[in-house]
């Protein structure tokens, strides 16, 4: 993970360009959320379903709009119309509370998404190795990630078998990342052109063998996402962050650039002391 700065948010006004026809053209600077499960457990992963639903009404009733990660990056390739408020809303491990939860809400307010699956872990449970105190919740079978797409929400990759790939051989790397990718187009009939690192973990190597068989990746670095960003090293911003107290009011608002800022110098002197962060709470030891 890296150690670079949090961004702050710009103004809507001060983080758009008009265009002649009164649309707005690619944002600078646009958040990309990450979620993982919607359920009360108030694990590590886990985000409650009113807090969610909590926070997708307060973006749209400021006038955001959801919309999946490759609409973005088409957008700002080729410097296209978004809406004049977008956020990229993202779901990692892909459980199937996100079909019961989070599909119909973000429906029901317009908003799209992509949702990263773990290929070889369909219709299971979410038990690969992880610390005792994250959930095992049951994940989507590759039916209810078809009727996904149908509806419009995008499929992206999550690895086949969900390890920590920077503790991997070249051989299982190269499995890892191209077969998860093989798994779900063989089963989607779609492109799958995003990816997520499982745990946040990459390095030269992860990257190398991302980028030659996706056209962008997501990670943990905790930051508002910008054109100028890697395409294979995004950053998100953790929900993990926003799930309690008062601070799901912070989402997306000038607060909540300097809450992240704190959490984020934060993560970084946890990271040097060899303390736990949300991503090292994910993984075990040995992997």
């Amino acid at each position: 993970m890296s150690g670079s700065r949090t961004r702050g948010l710009e103004r809507p006004e001060e983080n758009r360009r008009p265009s002649p026809s009164g649309a707005e053209l690619a944002p600078r600077a646009v958040p990309i959320l990450t979620y993982h499960s919607l359920d009360a457990s108030r694990s590590v992963i886990s985000v409650d379903p009113r807090v969610f639903a909590s926070h997708m009404r307060r973006l749209a009733r400021r006038g955001f709009t959801g919309i999946p990660l490759s609409r973005l990056l088409a957008a700002w390739r080729e410097d296209a119309e978004l809406p004049a408020r977008p956020v990229v809303i993202t779901f990692d491990d892909g459980f199937e509370n996100f079909f019961d939860c989070a599909a119909p809400l973000l429906t029901e307010l317009g908003f799209g998404a992509t949702v990263f699956a773990v290929a070889g872990y369909l219709g299971r449970k979410n038990d690969w190795r992880q610390a005792a105190e994250v959930t095992r919740l049951p994940l989507m079978g590759m039916d209810r990630l078809r009727e996904l797409a149908r509806r419009g929400f995008e499929i992206g990759a999550h690895s086949v078998s969900h390890p920590r790939l920077t503790k991997l051989s070249a051989e299982a790397l190269e499995r890892e990342v191209g077969d998860s990718r093989r798994i779900l187009e063989d089963g989607l009939g779609l492109a799958v052109p995003c990816f997520a690192y499982p745990y946040g973990a990459l390095d030269p190597a992860v990257k190398r063998a991302v980028g030659g068989t996706y056209s962008a990746a997501c990670g943990a670095r905790l930051a508002v996402a910008r054109p100028t960003d890697e395409p294979c090293e995004l950053p998100r911003l953790d929900m993990y962050y926003f799930r309690g107290g008062f601070t799901h009011r912070l989402l997306c608002t000038r607060p909540g650039a300097a809450y992240l800022a704190l959490r984020g110098l934060g993560r970084r002197l946890r990271a040097r002391a060899g303390r736990a962060t949300p991503d090292s709470l994910l993984a075990t030891k040995g992997l």
